[in-house]
């Protein structure tokens, strides 16, 4: 019997970017707590791993190939959510990428594919579900991962903290808007977080472990985030437990946008 008062119990929820890191820890958080998952990722074979996981502990999770730059393929994902599962209550963007370059070293590739998935990805995907979510008289929540560089800025990437900017004032104004129509929307906003992204960054350093020491001694609170922590906090912004949360973008940084 699965354990009472789960806080997503029945919910139905896509997350994008569920192979790895945050939502990897998000999906499996999810669903131990009741939601039916629509996983979607780039990388078939990490995100058909966490599905796996999830059925092996009881829960219940599909898995859907997406490229969140694309508009069909946001379109998809919810539509298999609500064809499976009759609903959409969540929807969590969570797939994102990172440009650590000058803005004069930054192609126009670059920056076209960093703005399509990291901007133009939770546009599409969040009309799409609106729609949806409007038809229901429960509504729905969004909930979108920016970063604490939405919130202040850093060195060597700025491509990367206009879109994280972008994706802060998406959540904001998505609230005003639907506030009163029964859908929330927030923004988690990480900072430094021990996942395989930072870690294929940090061993592409010309010293990987300096560069570990300095984002160590970067956090006020002395060492990196986990993906973990980021799920506990995204559970709480799609949970019941946050009803009367929306337009917020709440730092999981160690203290960091505090100083």
């Amino acid at each position: 019997m699965p354990p009472a008062n789960r806080a997503l119990e029945g919910k139905a929820a896509v997350i994008t970017g569920a192979g790895s890191g945050i939502g990897r820890a998000s999906a499996l958080r999810f669903a131990q707590q009741g939601a039916r998952l629509v996983l979607t990722d780039v990388h078939d074979a990490e995100a058909d791993a966490v599905v796996r996981a999830i059925a092996q502990a009881g829960g219940t999770a599909c898995f859907v190939h997406a490229d969140v730059s694309r508009r069909a393929d946001n379109e998809r994902m919810i539509d298999v959510c609500v064809e499976r599962y009759g609903r959409l209550d969540i929807l969590f963007c969570n797939a994102g990428i990172t440009l650590p370059k000058l803005l004069s070293h930054s192609s126009d590739e670059d920056i076209d594919r960093l703005l399509a998935v990291n901007v133009k990805g939770p546009l599409y995907a969040a009309r799409h579900a609106i729609a949806i979510m409007l038809g229901q008289p429960d509504g729905g929540v969004l909930l979108f991962t920016a970063s604490k560089t939405g919130l202040v800025a850093q060195t060597d990437s700025p491509v990367y903290c206009a879109s994280k900017g972008a994706v802060v004032m998406l959540a904001k104004a998505l609230a005003l808007d639907y506030a009163a129509r029964g859908i929330r929307v927030n923004a988690l906003c990480p900072g430094i977080i021990d996942t395989p992204m930072l870690r294929q960054f940090a061993d592409a350093m010309p010293d990987p472990g300096a560069a570990w020491a300095a984002y160590r001694a970067a956090q006020p609170l002395g060492r990196l985030g986990t993906p973990e922590e980021c799920a506990a906090a995204a559970l709480w912004l799609v949970s019941p437990e946050a009803s009367f949360v929306t337009g917020v973008a709440l730092p999981v940084d160690g203290g960091f946008t505090a100083m």
